[in-house]
């Protein structure tokens, strides 16, 4: 993922202990993605100091510990103030706030590439992430207000950082994909999240089934969407290019499991020059999806899959 054109790795991505890890949050209410009115902090502990919640949480049940490490939005709590902006991040610079990425997705970045410290506002000191160097299990707990007449509360998440990412073999990597759309049919007007799935297999016979796990979880990355207007009528040119690779670079999620997800809202497509122009034809009819993305030395581009827009 991209935070401010810079390259994050997402906490499903099996993170090791020297990189930037963006541990993102959604929040949902009523089955729609919203803000919270406030985020006063995101604190990072060790999951083992949490297995009783008394030992972190106080009497008000609000974080009452000094964390491994401390984010906070310059001192600002209000979701729609400017340093929730993702414009802000700046590795070196701006590394230890939250960012807004969009409705009710948010994030902070653990980045283990510097020597990342960030103010504990509860206990007043600084805290300093060299503490979460070493492989294990830790929690991030936010302390959130859902809106602005509600109390603060403490939301709990989990992530863990690996050194099993790295390890040497004595051949080549023999990896294939294959990838396939789930999304077949979509009504005109929707906003839909486009899902291609990935199914990795690793043929090297003589890798150990522990390496081989590790390519069950999230391996590829740079994911992009291409989305093509099919026109089967000869009286119309073809096919329109609806969204190109280079559009989608950066907006293109990757789950755990290898699935690629790109939000398409088809009521942008009558803005379209080509339709605009008369030259596109009807809107309604087959598009071409493709997907492309990185697999260690790798640019794999899939085969195009088909959908129906009505």
């Amino acid at each position: 993922m991209l935070i401010n054109s810079y390259t994050i790795v997402d906490r499903n991505n099996r993170p090791n202990i020297s990189q930037r890890v963006g541990l993102r949050t959604f929040f949902i209410n009523d089955g729609a993605y919203v803000d919270p009115y406030e985020i006063s902090s995101v604190l990072l502990f060790k999951e083992s100091d949490t297995l009783t919640p008394k030992t972190v949480i106080g009497a008000e049940n609000l974080v009452s510990s000094t964390p491994l490490m401390a984010f906070g939005a310059s001192g600002e709590t209000l979701t729609s103030h400017s340093n929730f902006d993702t414009t802000n991040y700046i590795p070196g610079v701006m590394t230890s706030g939250i960012y807004r990425i969009k409705t009710g997705e948010y994030v902070v970045v653990l980045d283990e590439t510097l020597d990342l410290s960030g103010w504990d506002y509860t206990n007043s000191t600084m805290v300093a992430a060299s503490s979460l160097s070493s492989v294990g299990n830790y929690v991030d707990l936010w302390t959130v207000k859902l809106d602005a007449a509600s109390k603060y509360q403490v939301i709990t998440n989990r992530f863990n950082l690996h050194e099993d990412t790295f390890f040497a073999i004595t051949e080549p990597l023999l990896i294939t994909t294959s990838n396939n759309l789930i999304n077949k049919h979509v009504r005109l007007g929707e906003k839909v999240d486009l899902k291609i799935t990935t199914e990795t297999t690793l043929q090297n016979g003589t890798i150990d089934q522990s390496i081989q796990n590790i390519f069950k979880d999230s391996v590829i990355t740079g994911g992009m969407v291409e989305i093509k207007k099919v026109n089967r009528d000869t009286n119309y040119d073809g096919p329109f290019t609806v969204k190109s690779f280079a559009a989608t670079d950066g907006l293109v999620d990757v789950t755990k499991d290898n699935t690629l997800i790109l939000s398409w809202d088809t009521s942008e497509l009558n803005t379209l020059a080509a339709f605009v122009a008369g030259t596109f034809g009807s809107i309604t009819g087959t598009y071409s999806v493709q997907v492309k993305y990185n697999l260690m030395n790798e640019l794999i581009i899939s085969p195009l899959f088909y959908l129906t827009v009505s």
